[in-house]
């Protein structure tokens, strides 16, 4: 990264830890300049955002019945035994 700038490239690499809040303050803070001047960032945290929420919401909220997840922990057993080790 450069020391005194983000650039749109830079950005696309840290977008998720933006998003995760775990990036240093001084990281933070060009990120933050950056994203007040570039439309296209902008637009790209938009897009991982809605794409975030959108799996978010696509994926069970709650663990299959027990015994689906006892046969489906069953089967994969048996093909792995199967199979044997790599």
């Amino acid at each position: 990264m450069s020391v005194d700038e983000v650039v749109c490239r830079e950005f696309a690499e840290l977008a998720t830890e933006y998003l995760d809040g775990a990036m240093p303050d001084e990281t933070l803070e060009l990120v933050e300049e950056h994203l007040a001047m570039c439309d296209w960032c902008r637009d790209y945290l938009g897009q991982i955002e809605t794409s975030a929420r959108v799996v978010a919401d696509a994926a069970p909220q709650t663990a299959p019945p027990a015994p689906a997840l006892e046969a489906l922990v069953g089967a994969f057993r048996a093909h792995t035994t199967e199979d044997g080790p790599p």
